[in-house]
């Protein structure tokens, strides 16, 4: 089941030029990962400096193995000081069962 993940970054003012050079090389890097298949970043039309992140996975446990990688951790942290709050994370998955856990 293929799983999206949504990041949303707040960008502290005028760090963007910074932030998508260093979003761009994330990207790329990803194209590399298993299981990764695609990604897109979109920024709010009323806030140029909220950036959300749009990625699909293979599979949860791609994104969770590329979410643990030490690698992904160096991106974050690198990254961090041109944000005004921690980046936020939601994972997705795809369709909708009937059998849901604990419904």
């Amino acid at each position: 089941m293929a799983v999206k993940v949504l990041i949303e970054r707040r960008i502290k003012p005028l760090q963007r030029r910074a932030v998508f050079d260093h979003m761009r090389r994330m990207r790329q890097r990803c194209l590399e990962e298993p299981g990764y298949i695609s990604g897109e970043t979109l920024r709010d039309n009323n806030d140029e400096n909220h950036v959300i992140v749009i990625s699909t996975w293979f599979g949860l446990m791609d994104w969770k193995r590329w979410y643990a990688s030490e690698e992904r951790k160096q991106f974050v942290a690198e990254i961090e000081p041109y944000l005004t709050e921690p980046e936020s994370v939601l994972v997705t998955l795809e369709g909708f069962s009937e059998h849901v856990a604990g419904a």
